[in-house]
């Protein structure tokens, strides 16, 4: 009979308009206190993924730059010629034999 009477004075005392009110103030604070966590967390891991991620590009970046210099070099000039003269053994044709072509009729610069 004890534990009756008091559950019934405990729900008696809950649907009291002030009990009300503060237990759902109470449930929105507990709840607006788990988003504040949440979204910290969730910034926290953001910004330590985007960390990472720029430290990925500073490194792309920097491969890229060296690929640059290394294309630059490969193409040089000089290393193109002696390549084409050493391994293709290719020349620079003789003056009387280039032919320019201008305007669709080609003419020779030999003299003739």
């Amino acid at each position: 009979m004890f534990g009756s009477n008091l559950a019934e004075e405990f729900v008696a005392w809950l649907v009291r308009a002030e009990q009300l009110v503060m237990i759902s103030v109470v449930l929105i604070f507990l709840a607006s206190s788990i988003a504040v966590v949440y979204s910290s967390h969730m910034t926290r891991q953001m910004y330590s993924s985007l960390q990472t991620l720029q430290h990925s590009q500073d490194d792309l970046d920097s491969e890229y730059e060296k690929l640059l210099l290394e294309q630059s070099a490969w193409a040089d000039y000089t290393r193109v010629d002696r390549l084409a003269r050493e391994k293709l053994k290719m020349s620079a044709p003789p003056a009387d034999e280039l032919v320019v072509v201008k305007a669709g009729r080609p003419y020779t610069t030999g003299g003739q």
